[in-house]
């Protein structure tokens, strides 16, 4: 995808529905957040550990049907991400190429552009966050840092000197009694 971006503009392009009148162009596409997502009944041992680079964006996907056409994704998570691709490829020069152009950010990069009591206060936000249960997942993004279940449930964006904290909650259900949320 990467080596052919007008190929899959204009075939993504070519596959919208015509009431779409508004088609892709090419400074849209935030290629940096780029993934290989795989889809499958179930995976090996080996493929599982092949997610687990911490600068190669692989994802892995459990699909399960189940009748009256029911399906559940399950996503693969990696045990931890330490080692970096460029380790074990053997083709080096392909591997610079995608590492380069594919960005995998880190909660460190979102933590070094705040001051350090923002810092404090999103560490002990964290902690208590993820003190919910075991399955919370932290995902970092090029804007922001989710913590997700099953899905996204809060989203935090940084900012020098405080945190904007987005919640996926209908804004009927949010108790806010000096109405600084607003509904986006």
């Amino acid at each position: 995808m990467l080596n052919n971006k007008s190929d899959f503009i204009l075939e993504y392009n070519e596959r919208l529905p015509p009431s779409i009148s508004n088609p892709l162009k090419r400074g849209e596409i935030d290629w940096s957040q780029s993934r290989i997502i795989f889809v499958a009944p179930e995976f090996t041992r080996y493929q599982q550990y092949a997610i687990g680079f911490r600068d190669f964006p692989i994802e892995l996907w459990q699909i399960h049907k189940y009748k009256d056409g029911l399906i559940l994704l399950e996503e693969i998570t990696p045990i931890e991400r330490k080692e970096s691709i460029s380790t074990v490829a053997k083709e080096k020069y392909m591997t610079a190429k995608v590492t380069q152009e594919i960005k995998i950010y880190t909660e460190e990069e979102h933590l070094d552009m705040v001051d350090k009591n923002i810092k404090d206060l999103y560490l002990e936000l964290k902690s208590v966050i993820l003190a919910i249960g075991n399955d919370i997942q932290l995902r970092c993004k090029k804007h922001y840092v989710s913590f997700r279940r099953k899905h996204n449930f809060m989203a935090i964006r940084f900012r020098k000197s405080k945190l904007r904290l987005g919640f996926n909650i209908d804004i009927d259900h949010l108790n806010d009694p000096l109405k600084k949320a607003r509904n986006v």
